[in-house]
């Protein structure tokens, strides 16, 4: 017979924490933060520090800009793919007018826009292509703070006090400077221009937004730990049926943030400090991401604890009951592109009809 008490007790899960439909989310905010940040500190970074400066006229910077540019787009898809009908992909451009989601959706989608611009025009030298590519700078950076901005806004939900809290946007604001810091570092190190400059810059970089997140983390147990509201509920779950998960987290994020202050302080190259650093950091980011998405309770009622909720939804995946639409329950896989809908779909659709759906966009 089941223990009753066996919820409460500190567990690992694993399995629950990594095996659910939030890991597109995962991959997608992770990826798509790293690469905001990554692209900062590389383009105008380069126009405030020299050795910033360096990094972008240097042969690492074609490679580093491809990698980013493939790492958001597998951030895209993984978004896009676990979504009902991914080649329905453009209704979430609908109503810019009042959804943060769709906001969000192009906001990074301009950003992407621009990245890959950027990206294509590099190589090139010659007057009107560094103009291009000032554009091509211009609207990924106000894409990704428009992006990023609702990326955050669209978790600042009264209903979901978990994430209704500053700490949402230290964590995301750290991911951006300290992932995107060690993606410069690593693209650096890779191709043989890492400098003892370059390294104090972005170790910096990775330190402070190590140290935002930690700052977050810290508020955000103190106000939640003796709350009485939904968000109290989360962070009982978090030290309870996460309690493993969540101190490991803690931990490599404190180590994290010491490796990042002594190669600030002594400026050293070494790879595998480096890679020591990226290691612990990119653990720390994904069981913090995921215990992000994973902890949130819904407050149906206030102050109520909805686990038995919780429960219903994994035996209905279990059991097969989530295939019925009308009960509300998201399966938990991707699911395929059709492109041959898509392909119909735009074939059969009129020159009205998709006006109207273009009007969408700003009407809702």
């Amino acid at each position: 017979m089941p223990d009753p008490k066996r919820g409460f007790e500190r567990q690992w899960n694993l399995g629950k924490l990594f095996g659910s439909h939030e890991n597109a989310h995962i991959a997608f905010t992770l990826s798509a933060q790293a690469v905001m940040g990554a692209f900062v500190l590389l383009v105008p970074g380069a126009f405030v520090a020299e050795p910033m400066a360096g990094l972008r006229a240097s042969a690492a910077a074609l490679p580093t800009l491809i990698a980013m540019a493939i790492l958001m787009g597998f951030g895209l898809a993984k978004l896009n793919l676990h979504l009902g009908k991914p080649h329905r992909f453009y209704r979430g451009f609908y109503n810019l007018r009042l959804s943060p989601v769709s906001r969000e959706i192009a906001g990074v989608s301009a950003f992407f826009a621009g990245l890959l611009g950027y990206t294509l025009l590099a190589p090139f030298e010659g007057a009107a292509f560094v103009l291009l590519r000032g554009l091509c700078a211009v609207l990924a950076l106000a894409g990704g703070g428009f992006g990023g901005y609702y990326m955050y806004k669209l978790y600042r939900i009264p209903a979901r006090p978990f994430w209704d809290h500053w700490h949402t946007a230290a964590a995301f604001a750290g991911t951006a400077l300290s992932l995107g810091g060690l993606l410069l570092a690593l693209g650096a190190l890779a191709l043989g221009v890492l400098t003892p400059a370059l390294s104090v810059l972005l170790a910096t970089a990775i330190a402070l937004g190590l140290a935002l997140e930690a700052a977050g983390l810290i508020s955000h147990a103190r106000d939640l730990a003796n709350a009485e509201s939904g968000g109290a509920a989360s962070f009982y779950a978090q030290v309870t049926r996460y309690g493993y998960p969540y101190w490991v987290r803690n931990a490599v994020l404190a180590g994290a943030l010491l490796l990042a202050l002594g190669l600030a302080t002594t400026g050293s190259t070494s790879a595998g400090a480096f890679a020591l650093l990226a290691s612990i950091a990119l653990v720390s980011s994904l069981i913090g991401r995921a215990l992000f998405l994973a902890l949130v309770i819904p407050t149906t009622m206030p102050n109520a604890f909805v686990w038995k909720n919780a429960g219903f939804i994994e035996h209905a995946r279990e059991i097969g009951l989530a295939d019925m639409p009308q009960l509300g329950v998201v399966l938990e896989h991707h699911h395929p592109f059709r492109l041959d809908e898509l392909i119909e779909t735009i074939r059969t659709t009129s020159l009205k009809d998709r006006f109207v759906q273009f009007r969408r966009i700003l009407t809702g």
